[in-house]
């Protein structure tokens, strides 16, 4: 397929048809040419997995927000925090909503003090620690944040916690995750899930630590691990 009207245009007027700049006469060219309009369309893609690159790029990571506010990080680090807080509303609605979590889920006076409120850690994404070629995880964990084909990876001490999403096979525009602890003996457990500083469902851990949480809606969530002496968050898990 060639231009229909040569020369064709070049890539800094295709990018400046992208960013919305463009003269009229390039509007006019992309809208009879299908050679043109298809690099711009390439173009627009190209430059939107960039800026998802780049988004929230200098931003704390959820488990140093939590840190942060539980005030768990070293002097010069929470000094930091508090200085991108007063600038960045991203952040500072993140340690809102994290407060809010902590406050409604707080039992009476008395029993708070004596469950430990942990924030796990990314400690991998790619799962780049599994042999090539092994079996899925129970209870099947192998993908993660929508349709990445490894599970994520959390840690707090000893304590792991595996996470997959996948397709919803009774609801195909929905998600089930699933999730499997290891490292953590204390039982009763429940994982709970919240969006927008509301508990949208709570779903019992078995004998063996997997749980699952079906008809999910694509987002981003919190996930809090629930035990009689301890509490582990997950901050920003997207679904």
């Amino acid at each position: 397929m060639n231009c229909i009207s040569p020369p064709a245009l070049d890539d800094r007027q295709l990018l400046a048809y992208v960013d919305g700049e463009a003269d009229s006469a390039v509007a006019a060219h992309l809208e009879r040419c299908t050679y043109c309009s298809d690099k711009a369309r390439a173009f627009a893609r190209l430059q939107n997995r960039l800026t998802a690159r780049l988004y929230r790029l200098t931003c704390p990571t959820p488990s140093e927000l939590g840190d942060y506010h539980l005030g768990m990080l070293p002097t010069a680090h929470r000094v930091a925090v508090a200085q991108h807080l007063r600038e960045c509303p991203h952040c500072s609605r993140e340690v809102a909503q994290l407060r809010s979590y902590l406050r409604d889920l707080a039992p009476e006076p008395g029993v708070r003090e004596q469950v430990k409120v942990r924030m796990a850690r990314l400690v991998s994404g790619t799962g780049k620690d599994r042999p090539r070629g092994a079996g899925p995880l129970a209870p099947a964990v192998a993908g993660i944040r929508g349709e990445y084909d490894e599970p994520y990876i959390y840690q707090v001490d000893e304590i792991q916690v595996a996470i997959e999403v996948q397709a919803d096979v009774e609801q195909p525009d929905r998600k089930v995750l699933l999730g499997l602890i290891t490292g953590l003996e204390a039982r009763p457990l429940t994982a709970q899930l919240w969006q927008d500083e509301q508990s949208i469902t709570t779903a019992a851990i078995d004998e063996s630590g997997n749980f699952t949480i079906p008809h999910l809606i694509s987002g981003q969530y919190a996930l809090i691990l629930n035990g009689p002496e301890v509490e582990i968050q997950i901050q920003a898990l997207e679904v």
